[in-house]
């Protein structure tokens, strides 16, 4: 079974994590965190995997390399994804790379990212050069919530991976002639309502048929 798998490790005066967790594009993460006992910051970085198998090898070769450098190994673990908690560095920087992916499939603009989360560009710009989500439980709500519709809208589309954006940006009849994108954007109860909306419309996945595609105006 493919399970998320985390491994720590410390020496003296350092500790190292290696986390092996799933995205929401259909491949595996690795988030890596490094820094010292004493409590200083360290550094938090994340590796797209296309497999899970690619992961373990990742994995393998970092326990050799931490064994060569001194490291004892301290901890081993795998974890139902939900049983891990959300708040961790490991996971927020995860989310981070997941989100940013998710407003380029999206195709938004600098305002339009900034205002889904709830900051201003300036906000942003520090996201943008690969910093961790900051641990603050309305930013990582929101991201809970666009990840989330994201996965739905993945599920209704299949591979038609220009329909998304499409969809976001069309009137909706269920949603007061509204744009799903505009009901996002207006507050972070929006973000919930649009996640519901889905949930209750969820079905199976849908592949591309023959031929142009357009989202759908109704749905």
């Amino acid at each position: 079974m493919e399970q998320p798998l985390t491994v720590r490790w410390q020496n003296s005066d350092n500790y190292y994590t290696a986390m092996l967790a799933p995205d929401l594009f259909g491949g595996w993460t690795l988030v890596t965190a490094s820094g010292a006992r004493s409590g200083k910051n360290g550094r938090v970085r994340e590796k797209p995997l296309a497999s899970y198998e690619k992961g373990l090898e990742a994995m393998r070769q970092l326990r050799h390399r931490r064994r060569r450098e001194g490291y004892e190994l301290c901890g081993s673990a795998f974890a139902e994804f939900r049983r891990l908690d959300p708040r961790s560095p490991e996971l927020r920087a995860a989310e981070t790379q997941a989100v940013l992916r998710l407003f380029a499939a999206w195709q938004l603009g600098r305002e339009e990212q900034a205002g889904l989360l709830g900051l201003d560009a300036r906000g942003l710009d520090g996201y943008l050069d690969g910093r961790p989500l900051a641990d603050d439980a309305v930013l990582l709500s929101r991201v809970g919530h666009l990840l989330a519709i994201n996965k739905r809208l993945r599920r209704r589309y299949g591979e038609a991976a220009d329909c998304p954006a499409e969809w976001l940006r069309l009137p909706n009849v269920k949603l007061g002639g509204r744009r799903p994108l505009d009901v996002m954007l207006a507050s972070r109860a929006g973000l919930a309502a649009l996640r519901r909306h889905l949930d209750a419309e969820a079905g199976p996945p849908r592949s591309r048929p023959a031929g142009p595609v357009r989202a759908p105006v109704t749905g």
